[in-house]
């Protein structure tokens, strides 16, 4: 118990005399306060109601004096009721005066007012009578040769004793402000004192209490580090020194359990290790900074860099992609809803160049918290020159089969005319169905030729700022019928606010009327059929969606549907190019396409295009 106690009893200690000296000046400042309120209270009190009673007696006695000059020039009875008024105020002041009478030259001064005044009425009266009987200039000549002089002097005698109480309080206001700065002076002194010895302890505690524990601290710190073989100094018998004891048992059992470890961690790091440079794909792992913290033998020979010189760097420091670096922070950020998960990029290698398909997946821990991203990168170089090959393939077998297929459109429509001769209707029908096969074989040639066209950049974009309101309006005009006999309802949500877009009006009109009509295939005919065309802006370009609520597209499908001769449902026919020619003409926008799906929930594909301006 007496451990445990040494550090209670000098905080407390402290805490007692401080509590001593914050009391010693709050007692002073009182004590200060008290008597600075008592000097105050002194000058109020003693000489303000002989100061208001001098003003009052001057007053009335010149609104009397006001009254006997109007008197020699109207009614009397209207002025003798002033000066009586003013009479009653005057001897009113008088006895006040009288009754708070603080300075020694007072009672004379008072007792010559009282004399004066009584001969100041009687004179008053006279006049009155000298009025009433005799001449203006009788009464004018009474008035300043015998009221007069004594009006001033009455009237002086008040304004002597206002002085007299006035410079008294001037007098007691001058000891009130000595009083004032002696307290402040002594309140300074007491202040100043306890401010040096509360410094003093203070020092006191950091040495004793506060910096031990600040060490502890910076210890502490470098343990979580990995540091197991810090130590404290232990001497003492107080709660500090049993504390460092506790710490440096602590640490040294860390330490033993660090060292017995070691091994098995590094086993595990190396075999770790070992499978991902078995990997014949490129593998790069990032941390929550974007720090390049895991790479194999793959990413080393692609990046031409070493994996020991490039490790805890940022990863645009090493890899100076931007593509692939965005790819990163998006799974970083976690946004997965409207962005597809891969992104494919092309490298320069010796002169060679090598496609890669890009994809990442955040490394999540129990909370759910991102702590970095895995990156896969699958070269798919030998799938691009197939992907190249089977398109010359394409072009060249539909450039050969344009001609023919032209000359038998031709030749079905003379014998339906009639041109050739009469025919049956069971040729007829016959060669109907010949010409429906003949114009769908067209149609694919026609898209197999402008899908490779585009891919080999042959068709010129006509890119303008057009409004993307427009374009969806143009896109629409085919639809309408088909529209009210399915019973679906089509939704458009574009804020007219929305700046325009960078496209060429027509392929963008061509790829919003392919996924209109996509959608129409697969939405409910019932009357439950909904598709919804919305846009937003984004940083830097705006996304479009064309969303439905139809049979969806399986999991496995949502890549590959953007593949040439790829369906998601071979029973709602088409030719299985559209989206690839829509990706295509995206792509020479420089935008992306993308789908989100689940099946039996419906479908959303996304596009995105630059804004203008």
């Amino acid at each position: 118990m007496n451990v445990k106690r040494t550090i209670r009893l000098k905080m407390i200690t402290i805490f007692i005399f401080l509590f001593v000296v914050l009391g010693t000046i709050a007692v002073w400042s009182i004590t200060n306060f008290t008597r600075l309120s008592s000097a105050i209270e002194a000058i109020m009190e003693a000489n303000y109601q002989s100061v208001v009673s001098a003003q009052s007696m001057t007053l009335a006695l010149e609104r009397q004096d006001s009254a006997e000059l109007a008197s020699m020039f109207s009614p009397e009875d209207s002025t003798a009721d002033i000066f009586v008024y003013n009479q009653n105020e005057f001897l009113k002041a008088l006895s006040r005066a009288e009754d708070n009478i603080t300075e020694p030259e007072e009672p004379a001064i008072l007792s010559s007012i009282g004399e004066l005044y009584v001969d100041y009425v009687n004179r008053y009266y006279v006049l009155s009578d000298i009025r009433r009987k005799g001449t203006m200039e009788e009464a004018s000549s009474y008035y300043y040769n015998n009221i007069l002089p004594l009006f001033e002097e009455v009237k002086q005698l008040t304004r002597d004793l206002l002085t007299v109480n006035q410079e008294e309080m001037l007098a007691k206001r001058n000891r009130a402000l000595d009083v004032a700065r002696n307290a402040s002076f002594s309140t300074a002194i007491i202040s100043s004192v306890a401010i040096l010895l509360g410094v003093l302890f203070s020092m006191y505690l950091i040495v004793k209490i506060v910096r031990p524990i600040t060490l502890l601290i910076e210890k502490i710190k470098l343990i979580a580090q990995g540091d197991y073989k810090q130590q404290l100094p232990g001497k003492g018998n107080d709660e500090i020194a049993e504390l460092s004891r506790e710490f440096n048992t602590m640490a040294a059992r860390l330490n033993s359990y660090e060292e017995m470890n070691v091994q098995k961690l590094m086993e595990e790091k190396q075999k770790a290790e070992g499978i991902v440079d078995s990997i014949g794909d490129v593998v790069l792992v990032t941390d929550s900074e974007n720090r390049l913290i895991v790479l194999n033998r793959a990413a080393e020979k692609i990046f031409d860099v070493r994996k020991d010189e490039v490790l805890r760097n940022h990863f645009l420091e090493i890899i100076k992609n931007e593509e692939i670096f965005e790819q990163v922070k998006r799974t970083l950020g976690g946004e997965r809803n409207e962005e597809k998960n891969y992104v494919d990029v092309n490298l320069e290698k010796e002169g060679e160049k090598k496609y890669f398909r890009v994809k990442s997946k955040p490394i999540k821990n129990e909370q759910r918290e991102i702590l970095g991203v895995v990156t896969l990168m699958q070269d798919i170089t030998k799938l691009k020159e197939v992907d190249s090959m089977k398109s010359e393939f394409v072009s060249t077998v539909s450039h050969e089969f344009r001609t023919p297929l032209t000359s038998m459109g031709m030749a079905v429509n003379l014998l339906l005319d009639g041109t050739t001769g009469d025919i049956s209707e069971e040729q007829r029908e016959l060669l109907e169905a010949l010409r429906e096969d003949q114009e769908r074989l067209n149609s694919l040639v026609s898209d197999l030729l402008d899908l490779s066209r585009i891919e080999s950049g042959k068709i010129q974009m006509d890119i303008q700022p057009n409004s993307l309101s427009e374009i969806v309006e143009n896109a629409l005009r085919p639809f309408p019928i088909q529209l009210k006999e399915s019973g679906v309802k089509l939704n458009i949500d574009i804020n007219e606010d929305l700046p325009k877009v960078k496209a060429d009006f027509n392929k963008i009109s061509w790829v919003i009327t392919n996924l209109v009509g996509n959608a129409l295939r697969y939405v409910p005919k019932d009357g439950t059929g909904e598709i919804e065309i919305s846009a937003r802006k984004t940083i830097n370009k705006i996304l479009v969606s064309v969303s439905d609520n139809g049979t969806g597209i399986p999991e496995d499908m949502q890549e590959k549907i953007f593949e040439k001769f790829v369906r998601a449902n071979d029973s709602q026919g088409g030719t299985g190019l559209g989206l690839a020619i829509s990706r295509e003409i995206l792509l020479a926008h420089g935008g992306e396409i993308w789908v989100s799906s689940k099946q039996g929930a419906g479908s959303t594909f996304y596009f995105t295009l630059y804004f203008s301006g």
